[in-house]
């Protein structure tokens, strides 16, 4: 019998920007979260596995539906709404949720700590970090594109693992994972020409910082 396999390695998930519109399990730059409780909200018991610790600006995941920000007839944006959750260095986590620090190990090797998807180093930008489901914003699509700071997407398995997640969460169900598709209809369609940009992509002339370090064969397969 194969082995579970609980989540794909981590060299399956990060992948240069490729696609023209967003796809859900982008990763962006400079994402707001200011307007969330955070002190306000305290576990008594000392206990919580909900990072409850301020937010200001930082890294977000896309989650919003790729089919449902994306008209697939016209190829452009259907509306401009985009739900983003945190992205949180793991350590940052566990020092601010004390109930998830016995359970590191079965975030790192599992992912099966629910209110979290783990995400692996993105090598220059990120270290091992956290997508904290439980905390959405809402952000406008112009807001993504008037100041670009797309840094890195999800590949295929990445984003598998991102509906996987989201389904466990927000559904509390527990579906199999070769049900799950991870790639969109037709999403070749939305790849970026070589030497191009997407309008939503990070300049790295301009933020430098923010532009991982690639493999030399990386790519969006």
């Amino acid at each position: 019998m194969a082995d579970a396999v609980y989540r794909p390695a981590d060299s399956e998930y990060w992948v240069p920007n490729w696609s023209s519109l967003p796809f859900s399990g982008d990763l962006f730059a400079a994402i707001p979260f200011v307007d969330q409780p955070s002190e306000v909200l305290v576990d008594g018991t000392g206990r919580g596995k909900h990072f409850l610790g301020p937010i200001a600006f930082g890294y977000g995941l896309l989650i919003s539906p790729t089919c449902d920000m994306v008209d697939q007839r016209t190829l452009v944006a259907s509306h401009p709404y985009r739900v983003f959750v945190p992205v949180v260095p793991l350590s940052v986590v566990a020092d601010g949720a004390p109930g998830t620090r016995g359970n590191l190990g079965l975030i790192r090797s599992r992912d099966t700590v629910i209110p979290y998807m783990y995400l692996p180093p993105l090598p220059g930008v990120l270290d091992e970090s956290a997508a904290c489901l439980f905390r959405p914003a809402l952000i406008s699509d112009e807001d993504l594109r008037d100041a670009p700071r797309r840094i890195a997407q999800l590949g295929p398995e990445g984003r598998r693992q991102l509906k996987i997640k989201l389904i466990r969460y927000w559904g509390r169900l527990d579906p199999e994972r070769e049900d799950v598709n991870p790639r969109e209809k037709d999403e070749e369609r939305f790849t970026v020409a070589d030497g191009e940009r997407s309008p939503y992509d990070i300049d790295p002339t301009v933020f430098p910082e923010e532009v991982p370090t690639w493999p030399e064969r990386a790519s969006s397969d």
